[in-house]
């Protein structure tokens, strides 16, 4: 069993678990962080920006979704500094985003596979589902394979 550990966030005392992220405590204790690219199956990297926090002590801001709380750390989620940055990184990503794109691996593949959806649904153990994320028509293969 991981060691318990409390992180203040927003005055709140929430408790969590030794090498949760600050994202994962704060979610636990029914505080929202905004995300984009946060997905429990994958690993956090943190690219989109918009789970900022300010942390006490720290001269920069902590990307929530990525970084692991430590025992006694007091955390803001809504600063002017936060909401400021947080806009600023929604609009950097809008600036360049129509909204109607198409991930890399569809569009590099000469099949328009949609390789991510495929494995997250073979890793759900959706083998049903699966085969609807690949166009198996344009290798000639029939999707009862």
């Amino acid at each position: 069993m991981k060691t318990r550990i409390k992180v203040i966030i927003n005055g709140k005392i929430c408790t969590g678990r030794a090498g949760q992220t600050l994202l994962e405590i704060a979610q636990n204790n029914g505080i929202e962080i905004p995300n984009l690219c946060h997905n429990g199956e994958l690993k956090h990297y943190g690219g989109c920006s918009l789970c900022v926090v300010e942390a006490e002590g720290s001269p920069k801001l902590l990307r929530a979704c990525s970084t692991v709380a430590q025992d006694g750390q007091v955390i803001y989620t809504e600063s002017e500094r936060v909401v400021r940055t947080r806009k600023t990184s929604i609009e950097l990503l809008m600036s360049d985003h129509d909204g109607d794109c198409r991930g890399p691996c569809v569009l590099n593949c000469p099949a328009s596979v949609n390789a991510q959806g495929y494995v997250q649904a073979i890793a759900r153990a959706d083998h049903q589902g699966a085969p609807a994320h690949a166009c198996l028509h344009w290798a000639g293969l029939s999707p009862s394979l």
